[in-house]
Parts: structure tokens; C-alpha cells; sequence
């Protein structure tokens, strides 16, 4: 016993140094991927693309006036880069609106990205405005965007947060299963980015009944070109 117990040790020893290079490793590489998230997300997105092509085929598209209800939203994004070192070395400010209309606010967040406590997992904050119309329309107005401070925003709970995993295509981010519930509902966010298009989907779950409470184009992922 006192030899094998020996062996595991010895065995240990020697290969707790290629653990601890793998972990860095690890570390080092969603380092280089947070940096090429902080370079592919800011731009400008819409769907028209999308939305031409449903509409070609007959289907649905949810208007402001709510005909075409539950089929595909036409929406516009706007993801700005924003040095806030207050709120977060990486930080995103998030503005979208639907039907190409900048005063019919769909989303509008305070992004920041960065490592969980064991530097193993990539982490997406959402954090929304505590007054939905102060900074309205600052997606195009760079003296608004320099006034956001931490006392605008109100971050959602770490449940609620995106974990980011890269694919060969490019990273998606997704909340966590069914942590993100609250009372009898959950909620679900889900984006895929690569350098050209900007993709999510959402929906909130009855957790008792299973039943979808609330979607657009039965959940299939919108896709947002880059256009800008």
C-alpha cells in the first residue's frame, strides 16, 4: 500500500507542472478570445436579408403594429465598444430597435465581457438601464454615450449571464440551461457571432408546463448581417 501510495504521489508531482501549463494555457487562450470577440462584435447589424426572404416565401414578420404576431422580428443592432473602466475593462454598449425605426427600442444593454473567478470560462453580463429612455437614440450620439456611468445600470443576476464557447464557425453564447428562471418562468438568450453576422434567438418557458410563453419564428435564430 505504502508503494502504490508512493507511485501516485511521485506520479503526481510530476505532472502537476503539465496541469498547471494546460490551466495557463487555458487561461491564455480565452484571453486571446475575449480579445477577438472585443474586435468582431461592434458594428452594426440588421435582418432585412432575413426578412425579404420570409416574406418572399410567404411568411410571417411581426410588425410594430403586431400583424404577422410570432413570426420574425426585422431588427436593427447597434453594438458599440465603450472605455468605461468603471463598469468593466470589457465593455459593449447595446442598442437595437425593430422595423428600422430608432424610436421603436427593442433592446438596450450594458455589455461586459470577461473571465469567471477560475479563468477557465468566458462570461457575457447583461446589464439594463435603469431608465429605458434616457440614452435612447446614443447608438448615434457620442457625447450621450460618454455621460453612461455604473449608477444608469443595473445588472441582471450571474444566473442570467452568457457563457461563451468558440466553435470552428465562431463563439456562441448562452444562458446556462434553466438557471435563469424566476418564479414559474425561465428565460433563454442565445447568440451566435462570426465576423460577418450577428445571430439570436430568445424565449421564456412556463416551468411547470413546459409551455413557451413567449417567442418570435418559433425560436429560430434571427440572423443580422453586418452592415457596417
Amino acid at each position: 500500500m505504502k508503494t502504490n501510495f508512493t507511485f501516485v504521489s511521485s506520479l503526481l508531482f510530476l505532472l502537476c507542472p503539465f496541469f498547471f501549463l494546460q490551466a495557463q494555457g487555458t487561461s491564455e487562450d480565452l484571453k486571446v478570445q475575449l480579445s477577438e470577440i472585443m474586435t468582431m462584435w461592434p458594428g452594426t447589424y440588421n435582418n432585412s436579408k432575413q426578412i425579404d426572404s420570409v416574406l418572399n416565401k410567404g411568411g410571417d414578420v411581426w410588425r410594430l403594429d403586431d400583424s404577422g404576431k410570432d413570426g420574425f422580428l426585422h431588427v436593427q443592432s447597434h453594438y458599440i465598444a465603450l472605455d468605461v473602466p468603471e463598469i468593466g475593462e470589457h465593455v459593449l454598449y447595446v442598442e437595437e430597435y425593430r422595423d428600422l425605426k430608432p424610436d421603436a427600442t427593442y433592446r438596450q444593454r450594458i455589455y461586459t465581457l470577461g473571465m469567471d473567478s477560475t479563468g477557465t470560462q468566458l462570461r457575457v453580463k447583461m446589464w439594463p438601464f435603469k431608465d429605458k429612455k434616457k440614452y435612447v437614440g446614443a447608438w448615434n450620439d457620442p457625447e450621450m454615450l460618454a455621460m453612461i456611468t455604473k449608477e444608469d445600470i443595473s445588472a441582471y443576476p450571474d444566473i442570467c449571464d452568457l457563457l461563451v464557447e468558440k466553435t470552428e464557425k465562431g463563439y456562441l453564447m448562452s444562458m446556462n440551461g434553466s438557471d435563469c428562471t424566476f418564479g414559474t418562468k425561465t428565460f433563454n438568450y442565445q447568440v451566435f457571432l462570426t465576423k460577418d453576422v450577428f445571430s439570436y434567438r430568445d424565449k421564456i418557458t412556463n416551468t411547470e408546463t413546459m409551455e413557451v410563453i413567449s417567442t418570435a419564428a418559433n425560436y429560430i435564430f434571427h440572423n443580422l448581417d453586418r452592415i457596417e
